[in-house]
């Protein structure tokens, strides 16, 4: 009989220990898949944020490729700015530069007007139908036509029509955008300003000087978005 008691104790031990033992293989068994949850997760994280930047790289590289192909369009625009102006760059009526993704052709007033008008002379019109052929070619580019005047004031003959340099300035650049956009270019792509006396690039104090600031300027840009 004692011998049957001790084996019945024996059996209880056992299953006790074996119900200890499974339960703390169920409590590793949940803690794992909590930890293989996480994991998932952190991979799903992981793979979106991979995504995420693969776009950004994407478009970054579309806006590079964008960019570098507006360089190219203007590099182009220059040259044949410069083939098609060679007679008036070498007699020194117009400049023409590019700078920091700009191009700027810059003509004296001597070629375009006449002292005080904003009628654009026979010899302009020849010079812009030039640039109009360089101009009409180009897309996705902003092309602004810039007026520019001495610092000497409108004669009081001359009031009645332009009261001051900014009108002046602004009439001029207007006369030079109709020529251009009836020479072919895009109307959609072309504004006028008038900047009067207020740019100077030289002295006004001597008659040189004030020779320079009397300027039209063509300047093309990449369309701003």
């Amino acid at each position: 009989m004692k011998g049957i008691l001790i084996g019945i104790l024996a059996l209880l031990v056992l299953s006790l220990t074996g119900c200890a033992e499974l339960k703390e293989l169920r409590v590793e068994t949940s803690e794992q898949k909590a930890l293989i949850d996480r994991l998932h997760e952190d991979n799903q994280a992981c793979t979106d944020s991979l995504e995420a930047t693969r776009e950004q790289l994407r478009q970054a590289g579309l806006e590079l490729q964008a960019k570098e192909e507006k360089v190219r369009e203007q590099s182009e625009a220059f040259t044949r700015m410069q083939q098609a102006m060679k007679a008036e760059l070498e007699s020194k009526q117009v400049a023409l530069k590019e700078l920091e993704g700009k191009l700027t052709l810059t003509m004296v007033e001597a070629i375009l007007f006449d002292s005080g008008k904003a009628e654009v002379k026979q010899e302009g019109r020849e010079a812009l139908q030039k640039v109009a052929g360089v101009l009409k070619t180009v897309e996705d580019q902003e092309i602004v036509v810039a007026g520019y005047t001495d610092n000497v004031q409108i004669g009081e003959r001359l009031a009645k029509i332009y009261p001051s340099n900014w009108e002046l300035s602004a009439a001029r650049a207007i006369s030079v955008v109709k020529i251009l956009v009836a020479d072919g270019v895009n109307p959609e792509n072309i504004s006028a300003a008038g900047y009067g006396e207020y740019r100077p690039v030289a002295d006004n104090d001597t008659p040189e000087g004030r020779a320079q600031n009397r300027r039209m300027e063509i300047i093309l840009m990449p369309v701003r978005k």
